[in-house]
């Protein structure tokens, strides 16, 4: 099933009045989620990427490359947010333009930030700090929704949420060494469509995707194999992301208990068996009386004194939230809507001593 063209701004009033009309204001049933679900889009609203208007020119504060730094993909005006994260708590910094629709990003161990434009199926490398991509690179296989860096080999692995129509499966794009390598392509039958996902310790690659009934799975694709192995021992309703936080691989399910809710998963990995070691459910009351937080690819900080899980909410335009990891439920603090991202989804926060 294929939802039409809707404005991310207006994704939470959708859901509302689709939730309201259809369940007289309660959860909908795991089987309406798996229906509408299923084949929809990357977002478990049901949006499908659209490309949008740009703002004006990219710019950055002359300092900000060293502070530490939020960035945050806005869907809805083709532009990745830059924000102070510690020394200027939220304050707008910088702000890259000319985007499409900027979808998933991850960080190196240098503190570059790569975003990936689902749109254009198009890669950019920045510096921290910087606003001109300092490497690019086109994906030659599909619609790109997230990426991932390997610390060890400088592999960089792109998520494609399908192929390059949209009817086409997704799959898993390797650069190797880095975004001017060779790329070769991973698919399987139980990822017909791939969500952002992430290197563990090991070299392993660790992604979520749902398959052709819209089932939800967890896998992993060794080093130097050409197959995914299938993870069993987690239950996810629908996917959304995998990190490595720098201890732990954390897995976002962005419809936790078959509601427009957001849990993640802190999780170790023996063989094919998952255990969850911790778990976090972001809550957020924008809406009255409804939690109704989607996050797709929220960002961990780890075992930093950070301790904090950035989150855009698609269920409410112009809201970027930040939890305690360790405790989850509501926001510690937020970003001003006039500043906010309108339609969040990607972010990453990366950090000046990385350089």
């Amino acid at each position: 099933m294929y939802f039409r063209t809707l404005n991310p701004r207006m994704a939470g009033a959708v859901a509302a009045g689709a939730l309201l009309a259809g369940c007289g204001g309660g959860t909908p049933s795991a089987g309406a989620i798996a229906d509408t679900h299923s084949i929809a889009a990357i977002d478990s609203v049901g949006i499908p990427p659209v490309p949008h208007g740009t703002l004006g020119k990219s710019w950055i504060r002359p300092d900000a490359a060293r502070q530490w730094l939020l960035y945050v993909s806005d869907g809805e005006n083709g532009a990745v947010d830059i924000y102070s994260f510690r020394k200027e708590r939220g304050k707008l910094v910088g702000q890259i333009t000319g985007l499409s629709f900027p979808y998933g990003q991850c960080v190196d161990k240098n503190g570059n930030v790569y975003v990936v434009d689902n749109d254009t199926s198009r890669i950019y490398e920045y510096a921290h700090g910087g606003t001109t991509p300092i490497a690019t690179a086109k994906d030659k296989f599909g619609k790109p929704d997230g990426c991932a860096v390997d610390r060890t080999s400088g592999n960089v692995a792109i998520s494609n949420f399908s192929g390059s129509s949209s009817s086409d499966a997704g799959g898993l794009d390797i650069f190797s060494g880095g975004l001017s390598g060779k790329q070769t392509y991973y698919t399987n039958p139980n990822l017909y469509r791939v969500f952002p996902g992430a290197y563990g310790v090991t070299g392993g690659f660790f992604a979520q995707g749902i398959d052709y009934s819209g089932v939800s799975n967890f896998v992993e694709l060794l080093p130097g194999q050409k197959q995914f192995t299938m993870l069993t021992g987690l239950t996810i309703a629908f996917p959304g992301s995998v990190q490595w936080d720098g201890s732990w691989l954390d897995v976002t399910d962005q419809n936790y208990g078959y509601g427009y809710t957001t849990m993640i998963y802190r999780v170790s990995v023996t063989g094919s068996s998952v255990t969850v070691v911790h778990s976090s459910h972001l809550i957020d009351d924008c809406y009255p009386n409804y939690d109704w937080m989607v996050a797709i690819q929220p960002f961990v900080t780890g075992g930093s004194k950070d301790n904090v899980v950035a989150a855009g909410n698609l269920n409410c335009p112009n809201r970027e939230n930040f939890y305690k990891y360790t405790t989850g439920g509501t926001p510690t603090w937020s970003l001003p809507s006039k500043i906010a991202p309108a339609a969040p989804y990607g972010q990453t926060i990366s950090g000046p001593s990385r350089n």
